[in-house]
């Protein structure tokens, strides 16, 4: 007579599976939410990145300042010559503000097609090879025209700043000379 013994070793093993499977399941989960998430860091780690380097290397270089209608002694017109720094992204002129500080005095402008003492005009003294109307980009040379708020006199500290929206501002300081008697004056560098 043969005698069939019961063995609970089948339902143990059937245990263990399943808890071998929820565990298979948790662990790819939690694999897809970290996949997910590291897609997502990575992706802003490049966007801030992106944003950091425009906004540290986009700037423009003053080349020249002079000031024009200075025979009778004070300075009525300024003219400036501004190109892009190397590596930098192209600047819309549109939200450029260039400020003029004088000894007691400052202006702001903006760019305008007609030059008063609250707007400034562009001249393109040279075209880049993707030049655009309304934009800085590499390899243009612009001439940027101003009335300022009041004439410039003889020996007066004048500062001004180029700032866009995005980038880093760009600064030139000068004095004017202490004799001003000639129509055109070169007043930077």
């Amino acid at each position: 007579m043969l005698v069939w013994k019961k063995s609970k070793k089948a339902e143990m093993g059937v245990g263990v599976l399943i808890i071998f499977i929820a565990m298979l399941l948790v662990a790819a989960i939690a694999a897809g939410v970290l996949i997910t998430t590291v897609t997502s860091l990575q992706q802003k780690a490049l966007t801030t990145g992106q944003e950091t380097r425009s906004e540290i290397s986009t700037h423009a270089n003053f080349v020249e300042v002079s000031g024009s209608d200075a025979q009778d002694g004070d300075i009525e017109n300024l003219s400036m010559i501004i190109r892009l720094a190397a590596g930098s992204d192209p600047i819309d002129l549109n939200d450029v503000l260039l400020t003029l500080s004088l000894n007691n005095m400052t202006g702001n402008l903006r760019y305008a097609s007609t030059a008063s003492t609250t707007e400034f005009t562009v001249t393109y003294q040279v075209n880049g090879t993707e030049n655009r109307a309304g934009f800085l980009v590499r390899g243009d040379v612009i001439q940027i025209d101003l009335v300022p708020p009041r004439d410039i006199v003889e020996d007066e500290s004048i500062r001004v700043t180029f700032i866009p929206k995005i980038g880093t501002q760009s600064v030139v300081e000068f004095r004017t000379p202490t004799v001003l008697s000639r129509q055109n004056m070169v007043l930077f560098p």
